[in-house]
């Protein structure tokens, strides 16, 4: 079992509650492959060094939003200023500077791995 705690309150999750962690192929696999086809096709046309900035942005973005669904509220002008090297004279913020820097960066070194090459499958164990 998996236990959470909430406030003062721990509560237990079952793991086959998750379940499936694969879902079967529904009335959404064709739309959303769709999108994917179009989201590719306009993504051609931007310019590179556009698609270099917006991908810097959604970064920062992915962060903030990853982080704030565990909890720690990293506003996204302090993520920027962590990657700048402006950390918070706060303890609390700079480490939660510093867990924000540290993901994005991750993120990016996935990035540059899957442009070098094909991973075997994004959840394998080699590629993990």
């Amino acid at each position: 079992m998996i236990g959470h705690k909430i406030g003062q309150i721990m509560t237990r999750v079952d793991p086959y509650a998750m379940e499936p962690l694969y879902p079967e192929p529904g009335p959404l696999e064709e739309p959303a492959l769709a999108l994917l086809r179009e989201a590719s096709a306009l993504g051609a046309q931007i310019h590179p060094v556009t698609r270099l900035a917006v991908t810097d942005l959604l970064r920062t973005i992915n962060t903030y939003h990853s982080n704030l669904i565990e909890g720690h509220n990293t506003l996204p002008r302090d993520i920027e200023r962590a990657l700048a090297g402006r950390f918070s004279a706060s303890p609390e913020r700079r480490a939660l500077q510093i867990e924000a820097r540290a993901h994005v960066e991750v993120q990016r070194l996935v990035e540059e791995r899957l442009e070098a090459e094909a991973p075997p499958g994004l959840t394998s164990t080699h590629f993990l």
